[in-house]
């Protein structure tokens, strides 16, 4: 396509069509085979020698399957992005071409530009550089997509009987999936040193083979994890819709992965301002979790790792991932999105429900009675459970070993930032226990500093940490609680932390009390938010300005005021008095750091649920 007449010939809708048939047969493929293993489950009596050997060959055949299977899905996945990515672009030429003629110019089916009016030249001259700019990028889609569909085309046709085995670095020829196997028993240095030296044909080979074990295995490029992740998600959408759940919120979440987004590296000027979303880690076990990388390292000085909060998950959407794009775009780097792992989807106090029917009757010691309960049924698997952060600490640090080693291979000297928002400052910091390493750590509105004995042990001596929590944030309170919060100190006051103004948002209005808590992600230029940019940029953010004492709203407090009034602290005060005197133990003890249980059961330590 090098002329205008050529791209007005343009079909996408053909070419899309095409991408969804090849979707369509890789459904189908799996369906086949689903059918077939159901068959030899279903004679479980049948055994011998016989049996053996045709359930040997049915494995050998699901696994050959599988494998056209992905190939088929990366044929249908490079086909929909090329219908999308030159669709796009044909017609941003096209409207350019029209517009042109309609202000009189004469365009020729090369591109070149002029006007009867001579007074127009200088106006002809930049329609006719945008103009072959834009047919340039039309080529160079149509030359990139051209070559990697042929590649995948080679690929398919060579799988016939088998997968044909790849070349290592030694010269020996292995089975692809017996290359997974041995990358298995490998360190992830040993696993980069490997596949670096191996030709891209035989990578993309090998991803092919388990796209699922590839997409998430540390010392594997990111690049090809990516790939591999983008079979694994159309794989996992093809499962939803057969298991008749093509509606659900799992499939409508999947299918969303797989659609084009802003690019926030992309200029202004740019014909093709969307990308794919590219996955550097994807699971759909339990609750789901993956890692996301939003932008890229072209030209980047910085990259970003950013850890979400309560209920975030792979079903679910929060201020906090949904800003993840405008914050590559303001720092100028890339943005991964950290969910590799599950994270509290309650806060921890939904159980205090149970009191509200006998607090609406008057009868306090039973709504007393029901609150401690629902409160201790409600701690475990909530935001007051730490075993959250526990487990996935330990893989963030190994994560940021892996980003480090693309940076030093794709963007030389540029600095690391790692943000923890709300729960997520906890998963941050119990990693900095385990070594993490980073340039800079941002707690924003974090529940703490760490979930594990003993200090930050960050592997870079020369951190920069900082914090920010606003006024009124209910997570203050959890903050405050000292040696009873479950995900360590406060973070505002930790030793050699800087601690960051939250300001306001861009209308003015203060930042502060419960949407204070999260509400500056969706404002970019909120005090807040800049002052993330500028720590992961190296510049210089705005320091804490004291406006009001750290707290919940509610005890006689107002924005940009000194101390709380007595009164109602007094009367606060008073009321716990009141209750300790009526001889509601459980709830009293709300107020010293326990449940005191009955008898020989164990005391149930109170953790606070944010």
């Amino acid at each position: 396509m090098n002329t205008i007449p050529e791209i007005r010939c343009w079909q996408g809708d053909l070419v899309s069509a095409t991408g969804t048939q090849m979707q369509t047969a890789a459904a189908t493929l799996d369906r086949a085979m689903e059918t077939v293993a159901r068959a030899m489950d279903q004679m479980a009596a049948w055994v011998g020698d016989t049996r053996h050997a045709i359930g040997s060959r049915v494995d050998e055949q699901r696994d050959h399957a599988a494998e056209i299977r992905n190939v088929l899905n990366q044929i249908a996945d490079e086909v929909l992005d090329a219908a999308t990515d030159l669709t796009h672009a044909c017609t941003a030429v096209l409207n350019r071409v029209d517009a042109a003629v309609a202000d009189g110019f004469l365009v020729t089916d090369s591109g070149e530009v002029a006007h009867p009016d001579g007074t127009h030249r200088e106006q002809a001259t930049t329609i006719q550089a945008h103009l072959r700019d834009g047919l340039a990028t039309i080529a160079a889609l149509d030359a990139d997509y051209g070559a990697r569909l042929d590649a995948l085309r080679a690929d398919l046709s060579a799988m016939t009987s088998r997968q044909p085995p790849v070349t290592l670095p030694d010269g020996r020829h292995l089975d692809p999936d017996d290359v997974v196997a041995t990358l298995r028993t490998m360190t992830p240095e040993q696993r980069r040193n490997m596949l670096s030296a191996m030709s891209e044909h035989d990578r993309r080979r090998v991803m092919q083979a388990d796209p699922h074990t590839i997409g998430n295995m540390d010392g594997v490029d990111f690049a090809t994890r990516a790939d591999a992740n983008e079979i694994a998600i159309r794989t996992a959408l093809a499962a939803e819709q057969r298991a008749g759940r093509a509606d659900g919120t799992r499939a409508r979440r999947l299918a969303e992965f797989l659609r084009q987004t802003d690019d926030p590296s992309a200029g202004r000027d740019d014909l093709d301002r969307t990308s794919e979303r590219r996955f550097i880690a994807f699971d759909t076990t339990g609750a789901g979790r993956y890692i996301e990388m939003i932008g890229t390292f072209d030209g980047a000085r910085n990259a970003t790792i950013l850890v979400p909060g309560t209920h975030s998950s792979m079903n679910s959407r929060s201020s906090t991932t949904d800003a993840a794009p405008v914050l590559s775009r303001s720092t100028g780097g890339p943005v991964f999105v950290y969910l590799d792992g599950d994270l509290p989807q309650r806060l921890g106090y939904e159980g205090l429900e149970a009191a509200l029917p006998a607090l609406a009757r008057g009868d306090v010691p039973s709504a007393a009675v029901g609150a401690t309960v629902g409160l201790a049924a409600g701690v475990v698997g909530s935001a007051a459970d730490p075993s959250f952060a526990r487990a996935m600490a330990p893989r963030l640090v190994e994560f940021g070993k892996q980003l480090d080693a693309e940076i030093a291979h794709h963007a030389p000297g540029a600095t690391t930032t790692v943000i923890g928002h709300s729960y997520g400052g906890s998963v941050v910091g119990s990693a900095e226990q385990l070594g993490l390493r980073a340039d800079r750590v941002v707690y924003a509105s974090s529940a703490g500093t760490g979930v594990f004995d003993g200090p930050w042990r960050n592997a870079n001596p020369d951190v920069e940490r900082f914090s920010m929590t606003a006024p009124g944030d209910p997570i203050g309170v959890v903050q405050l609680l000292g040696p009873l919060n479950p995900h360590g100190s406060d973070p505002d006051t930790a030793a050699g932390v800087t601690r960051l103004d939250s300001g306001r948002y861009s209308d003015g209005t203060l930042i502060e009390g419960t949407h204070g808590h999260g509400d500056y992600w969706k404002d970019p230029g909120s005090t807040a938010f800049r002052n993330m940019v500028d720590v992961v940029r190296g510049d210089s953010p705005t320091p804490y300005v004291e406006r009001r004492p750290d707290g919940p709203l509610g005890l006689g407090l107002a924005p940009d005021r000194g101390l709380p009034d007595r009164e109602p602290l007094a009367a606060l005060a008073e009321g716990a008095r009141d209750l300790l005197a009526l001889g509601l133990g459980p709830l009293g003890d709300l107020l010293d750091g326990d449940i005191d249980l009955p008898g020989p059961i164990p005391d149930v330590p109170l953790r606070l649920p944010w």
